[in-house]
């Protein structure tokens, strides 16, 4: 699911990634355990036209399968739950509705060369995409980070199988995935509210801020502010941190903090490593 712009402010070594962010918009609902949740999304789903059942699963009460066309597909409202609790200004209807739309439009829309993207996994995600029996088009980043190829749509970032682009190979796709990914350099928006780091994202399309670690383009951007070797983290899907390799103990405690406090929060996440980004390549760093 997309999350919207949203603003950012400065924020304490011990302060909240919530608290962080902030949103102009009304509040519409909140919801205490996801289970609440799960039934408001089926229900908006049993509402929709084209489908045909929807039912709960009775071992989690995240997920549901949903019918459509004659396809069973399972969603899992974990991240929505995540999401919609810590933003709690978000308008909780529209959110609803990005992410059913997230799962309708996936069968409904085709892969273009116009909105194939790149972005960071970890290797647990490509692993798991494999287990539900999905081909999806990958190649590894360096340690257990893994570049994988999006379709970006309106309401969801959508992984692109083997089956989608037979005719591509994966040169070819990545030439394209950049090449879109560098269009947004532009967008990309620095808060240096940190101080000892910079929270890096592209604004009006946050889930591309991981894609930015592969993009020579974006790190001779910042090489003014980060000269040398660095440090990254890239606990959630649009997240990029970025501080200075240079043995500061204070950073390394920051970045860790960032990490844990993010985790808590428990949606979009992607890794609790912290990495380095060193003589162009990217490594776990030890704690």
């Amino acid at each position: 699911m997309r999350i919207g712009r949203r603003g950012l402010v400065a924020m304490a070594l011990f302060g909240s990634i919530s608290a962080w962010l902030f949103s102009t918009k009304v509040k519409s609902r909140s919801f205490t355990k996801v289970g609440e949740l799960r039934d408001v999304v089926m229900a908006a789903f049993k509402a929709r036209p084209g489908v045909e059942s929807v039912a709960a699963d009775a071992k989690d009460s995240a997920k549901f399968t949903v019918v459509m066309g004659g396809e069973t597909s399972t969603a899992d409202v974990t991240n929505l739950f995540g999401y919609i609790s810590a933003y709690p200004k978000e308008n909780t209807e529209e959110a609803i509705a990005r992410f059913i739309n997230s799962i309708a439009e996936i069968r409904a829309l085709s892969v273009e060369d116009g909105n194939i993207v790149a972005v960071i996994r970890s290797r647990d995600y490509v692993e798991e995409t494999m287990r539900m029996g999905l081909d999806v088009l990958h190649e590894p980043a360096g340690v257990d980070l893994v570049i994988v190829y999006m379709a970006d749509r309106p309401d969801s970032m959508s992984p692109i199988n083997a089956k989608d682009l037979p005719d591509k190979t994966l040169a070819e796709l990545r030439k394209i995935a950049l090449g879109n990914l560098r269009n947004w350099l532009p967008k990309v928006v620095a808060d240096d509210g940190l101080g000892d780091g910079v929270l890096y994202y592209v604004e009006g399309n946050t889930m591309l801020s991981t894609g930015l670690v592969i993009l020579d383009e974006f790190w001779k951007s910042i090489a003014t502010r980060f000269p040398g070797d660095v440090l990254f983290a890239l606990p959630r899907r649009d997240q990029l941190f970025i501080f200075k390799d240079d043995g500061n103990a204070r950073t390394k405690a920051l970045a860790h903090h960032l990490i844990k406090v993010t985790f808590e929060e428990n949606f979009n996440l992607l890794s609790p490593l912290l990495y380095a980004r060193r003589m162009g390549q990217i490594v776990v760093v030890s704690d």
